[in-house]
């Protein structure tokens, strides 16, 4: 009965990240498709401003509340705090840009505030998202999520039928959206849950002061995955960003297996490392990083054999070959994505926060040094290659960090498994037939090394699934 409730929440909460990001992934592809790159890339521009903004906003309080309401009962109030928080840091935030317009005479700058008010009403409905998620009740949001996602997704394409997609139209269906998807909860809370909007500003500060310690690590947190997107901006034409941010998104949406798999082994980790760490447990690790790499290093063979010819086709060759390099190099990173998951669960489950948090800082500091020197170089593919060189620096610090404090993680998997997926892609990439037949002898060469080697056996998949079962 515990293991049915278990999966049922895990499965909502993992419905949750799966809507979202292909919904989202669905919506973004029709605009790419049917708008200018230009305009496609002042779009991607705006959007990946708007959420660095609301994240300085945010404080650090999202991981505080829910760590707080899950831990206690009697924090409820923390929710109410972080909704006054965001209503008010909004209201101020949309005043000032709404004056920066009236200045500058760029229309994208008389654009932003439009675009950041479908942000900011989306950063307001957080603290009721987060209340239902500390609550362990994932459904509501899911259910809401999916709906306006949805809305969103359909508004999109009427606008293609009626010849009316622009980016002006785009940003009324987001903010429509966004405000149907605040209210929905906003409706929920109210008559399904006992919800105090009651406000008290001393225990709002003592809230703000918790989060503190952490804000400076979640800026830079999130400056790992959009400062190159901001940059590109003020750096590039806005056609690069488009040729980028469309394969940026696309490399986010491969990562779903992973989306899917952390919510599963940090918890599980946490409560195994409060218990000895025994040989069996260590081995049992090292099989599930195996197995994780083996799926991990297939993605980026399966993806870049499709790119150029599937996504050319979809999107009627404006992208494809177009973003094929920086694809590439964002696609390498997947497997050290998978790699930095586990080892960044290792470190949480020890309470390693400070060392965890200098990784952030350091890689964060790295990725932006390197954009500022690799773009004017080379633009999107410059991006992609910091990106990818910042990946490997966190994957080193975080391994070093694990190794030290925690247990040796084999490095077996990378050494074997990379070349076997890197020599599959170069070798169907020079045989002339068409790309399915290159993606099905793509993978048998590379399941063949895998088992040749023993990466894939038996014992490796029973072994994961001991630790998995636990």
């Amino acid at each position: 009965m515990l293991r049915s409730k278990a999966f049922i929440r895990f499965f909502s909460s993992g419905l949750q990240a799966l809507a979202l990001q292909v919904l989202g992934s669905i919506f973004f592809y029709v605009i790419s498709v049917y708008l200018s790159k230009d305009s496609f890339g002042a779009i991607s521009w705006m959007n990946a401003i708007s959420i660095f903004i609301t994240t300085i906003l945010g404080f650090g309080l999202e991981q505080v509340v829910i760590r707080r309401i899950a831990a206690s009962q009697r924090s409820d109030w923390a929710a109410a705090a972080f909704l006054f928080h965001s209503l008010v840091a909004f209201s101020a935030t949309l005043a000032v840009l709404w004056l920066l317009s009236l200045v500058l005479h760029d229309d994208i700058y008389k654009l932003l505030p439009w675009f950041f008010a479908a942000q900011g009403l989306l950063f307001m409905g957080i603290p009721l998202k987060q209340f239902l998620n500390a609550k362990e009740k994932f459904t509501p949001y899911g259910i809401i999520a999916i709906v306006s996602n949805s809305l969103r997704v359909c508004g999109a394409f009427y606008l293609v039928r009626v010849h009316q997609l622009q980016v002006r139209s785009i940003i009324i269906v987001m903010i429509c959206t966004a405000g149907a998807e605040l209210l929905a909860l906003l409706i929920y809370v109210i008559t399904k849950t006992d919800f105090n909007f009651k406000f008290r500003f001393q225990a709002y500060k003592k809230l703000l002061k918790e989060s503190a310690a952490q804000y400076v690590s979640v800026i830079f947190d999130m400056s790992l995955s959009r400062m190159d997107w901001l940059l590109l901006g003020f750096m590039a034409s806005k056609a690069v960003l488009a040729d980028y941010s469309f394969a940026y998104r696309a490399y986010e949406l491969t990562r779903l297996p992973m989306l899917i798999i952390a919510p599963v082994i940090l918890p599980r980790l946490s409560r195994l490392m409060t218990l000895k760490l025994t040989n069996e447990l260590r081995e049992q690790v090292n099989a599930f990083n195996t197995a994780e790499l083996l799926l991990a290093m297939l993605l980026p063979l399966v993806f870049n054999i499709l790119w150029t010819p599937v996504v050319g086709m979809i999107t009627g060759g404006k992208y494809g070959a177009a973003n094929a390099p920086e694809f590439l190099i964002l696609s390498l990173c997947i497997p050290l994505q998978f790699f930095i998951n586990l080892l960044w669960s290792l470190s949480f489950s020890i309470k390693k926060y400070k060392a965890v948090s200098s990784v952030t800082v350091t890689c964060a500091v790295t990725n932006i040094g390197l954009n500022l020197v690799l773009i004017p170089l080379f633009n999107g593919i410059g991006s992609a290659v910091a990106f990818l060189i910042t990946n490997i620096l966190q994957a080193v610090l975080y391994y070093r960090l694990v190794n030290k404090h925690v247990m040796h993680i084999s490095l077996k998997p990378f050494a074997i498994l990379l070349p076997g997926s890197l020599a599959g892609w170069f070798i169907t990439a020079s045989i002339n037939v068409h790309f399915l037949l290159k993606l099905l002898l793509g993978i048998v060469f590379y399941l063949l090394i895998a088992m040749a080697t023993k990466q894939l056996s038996r014992r490796t998949i029973q072994t994961s699934k001991q630790f998995l079962a636990q």
